[in-house]
């Protein structure tokens, strides 16, 4: 393509000579053959047209050059020179895998064809090891995602399993927890009956002292259900006992009053207590309250009246209480405080002493049953209200008949005769109910006593009432079994 380009260029210079040398030649002919002007004309003509065809020629070899130069992107007044330059430079540096020696454009051309179809079939070996990669890639994320449901499946069969397998476990838990609950409230029940069972065979050993002295070494010997027999048989006994001494008081009741006041001094006032119901802690002597220890205040009210005795002897008579008191308060399971109603001069309360009453036991209330014409005063009407009150004010309550649950039946004996006539309000069956309930108390074994013997047992006697009023109790202390 350069030889090319020196050839035009060299024609193209040839013509630029050769048309200034026709152009001299011809002024010069002109200028010497003027006057031959045919031979000038003819000259001229000739020159003319040589000149027209050199020109002719000299454009078109520009037009062809401005053709070149337009295909090969350079401007119209390039230089030769400097387009052999650009042209070696861009063959060295935009070129530089070109090896071909002749530096032209058109092998260039064959060359960049080459190149490209070279790049093209690269280009598709690409394009089909992408697709094939792009395939294979498809597959592979087609089997991990059917991969993934199985998975997913398996996982959710598994939770199912695990489900099941908790609900079986709680189900499982649930049951051994209330197995474990019922066990634990069986053995509950069991300790409480083994302790109810010791607290029993403790009770049955405290009733040593109750028992007469003959029966006690045997009642040590045995084990409690022995123990048990022996109290039973000392209650028979007793019963026997008291059955008889209220035979004797209900025969004495209808003998003459001479003769039933030489019987009853005869006669231990009331028997004796069953046991102390719990002891004295400490005295106060300026206020006159003490604080006692019993073995349960449940059940106990404040009102309740005990007798105090000497702790030396564990059954003493009543009449040998040395006070008695009333309770104030309750200050604890097995603590009441007490103020003193009365008490003996020569024999004061001390720590230590022993307390006891008929009238209350510890998770029992007092139940008492009056029968009989219940006279205290001497106004000649009956004072079952006034009595009634008193068990009240102890925390019990009066009942009209006897029941397992009676305490303490007070048997006012029928009225006394004056002038052979009976109180109005004294009726047959009056009678007829009072000899139904003592025959029910022995039957029950439920202790009977007098009316001065329930007002022994309140802390009271027939003085302490007056025209149906009782008399206030007073702090004073006034001598009590002196």
């Amino acid at each position: 393509m350069a030889a090319n380009r020196a050839s035009a260029t060299q024609s193209l210079t040839i013509a630029l000579i050769v048309f200034v040398m026709l152009t001299f030649i011809l002024a010069v002919t002109t200028y010497l053959f003027f006057k031959k002007s045919s031979d000038a004309d003819l000259a001229t003509v000739a020159a003319t047209a040589e000149a027209s065809k050199a020109r002719s020629d000299m454009q078109k070899s520009q037009d062809d050059r401005s053709k070149l130069l337009n295909i090969l992107g350079f401007p119209e007044d390039k230089a030769v020179a400097d387009i052999e330059t650009e042209t070696a430079d861009a063959f060295q540096k935009k070129y530089g895998d070109y090896r071909d020696d002749a530096k032209v454009y058109t092998k260039l051309s064959d060359w960049l064809l080459g190149a490209v179809h070279s790049k093209d079939e690269a280009l598709k070996t690409l394009q089909a090891e992408k697709l094939a990669m792009e395939t294979g890639k498809d597959k592979a994320l087609d089997d991990a995602r059917r991969r993934q449901n199985e998975l997913e499946q398996l996982l959710k069969k598994q939770e199912a399993d695990a489900e099941a397998e908790r609900s079986e476990f709680n189900k499982g838990r649930e049951q051994k927890e209330e197995l474990t609950a019922r066990l634990q409230a069986d053995i509950k029940k069991a300790n409480e009956a083994s302790d109810r069972m010791n607290l029993l065979i403790e009770e049955i050993a405290k009733g040593e002292p109750l028992l007469a002295v003959d029966r006690q070494p045997k009642f040590k010997a045995q084990k409690a259900e022995g123990q048990v027999a022996q109290l039973f048989e000392e209650l028979r006994d007793r019963e026997r006992m008291l059955a008889r001494q209220n035979e004797i008081l209900a025969d004495l009741r209808v003998a003459d009053k001479g003769l039933q006041d030489t019987v009853l001094a005869a006669t231990p006032k009331d028997d004796r207590i069953d046991g102390f119901d719990g002891s004295v802690v400490s005295v106060n002597e300026v206020d006159e309250t003490l604080v006692l220890d019993v073995q349960s205040t449940q059940g106990l009210r404040t009102g309740t009246v005990f007798n105090v005795f000497n702790p030396n002897d564990p059954r003493p008579q009543i009449g040998s209480k040395k006070a008695v008191v009333e309770i104030q308060a309750i200050e604890g399971p097995n603590v009441a405080r007490a103020r003193v109603r009365h008490q003996s001069l020569r024999d004061p309360i001390l720590a230590g002493d022993g307390v006891a009453t008929s009238l209350w036991s510890p998770g029992r209330g007092f139940e008492a049953v009056f029968v009989g014409y219940v006279q205290v005063d001497r106004d000649g009407q009956q004072d079952i209200d006034d009595l009634s009150r008193l068990v009240e004010r102890g925390g019990g309550r009066v009942e009209p008949s006897v029941t397992p649950l009676t305490t303490l039946l007070v048997d006012a004996g029928p009225p006394r005769l004056a002038g052979g006539e009976r109180p109005t309000a004294w009726r047959p069956a009056d009678e007829t109910r009072r000899e139904r309930m003592l025959k029910e108390a022995k039957r029950l074994g439920i202790r009977v006593v007098g009316v001065d013997t329930f007002l022994d047992m309140m802390g009271l006697d027939r003085a302490s009432f007056d025209t149906n009023r009782l008399r206030p109790a007073g702090r004073t202390p006034t001598p009590a079994g002196s």
